[in-house]
């Protein structure tokens, strides 16, 4: 976006945002270390509560994990599953300066990562993918479910309100997937799935 004034933007929105940066203590989500997120497009400060709902939800399910996290942002989740034990992250998204952004954030924390705009799936069956959207977008990303599932051993998703959960449900168990646990974090709902 021209004219954006991002370092007051997430002044004003990120979590314990200081020295012109978001320091985000992934000790609540299992860590033991802090991730810093300079200020950029990428959707992903903590401010929002799906990206919490997130974080809870892969504590546990990306140790030892392959991630790809669709529709990475600002690439929190990514580098925050990194640094949760998983062996590999990458992230894509469709905005080209998210992917900058994502990386500038990889290379402050000094962690390897890869982001780009287009989607390399090695078709292994044993990543946990990770998307973090609203209904219509997750709806797009699953137009490529064959491709995606082949991947997946593990959907840990949020972006849905509690209101859209029937519904939700349904485009779950056509796209293959059996919900393993549910979170709630005022209106909107994060879902840990396997594959039926």
């Amino acid at each position: 976006m021209i004219g954006v004034d991002w370092v007051a933007q997430w002044e004003l929105f990120a979590e314990n945002f200081y020295d012109g940066k978001a320091h985000i203590d992934l000790s609540q989500f299992g860590g033991t270390s802090e991730l810093l997120l300079l200020p950029g497009p990428g959707f992903g400060d903590l401010s929002h509560p799906t990206t919490y709902l997130m974080l809870e939800l892969m504590q546990g399910n990306v140790k030892g994990q392959r991630i790809l996290d669709i529709g990475c942002g600002s690439g929190i989740l990514s580098l925050a599953a990194l640094q949760l034990g998983a062996v590999s992250a990458m992230g894509i998204d469709i905005d080209p300066e998210a992917i900058q952004h994502a990386q500038r954030n990889a290379d402050l924390n000094q962690l390897e990562a890869v982001f780009g705009v287009d989607l390399l799936v090695e078709a292994t069956g044993n990543q946990a993918l990770l998307m973090n959207m609203i209904l219509p977008e997750q709806k797009i990303v699953m137009e490529q479910k064959d491709l995606l599932n082949s991947a997946a051993k593990t959907w840990i998703t949020s972006g849905i309100l509690a209101s859209q959960c029937e519904e939700y449900y349904a485009w779950a168990t056509r796209w293959g997937w059996t919900l393993k646990k549910e979170l709630q974090r005022g209106e909107w709902l994060g879902m840990v799935f396997g594959k039926l």
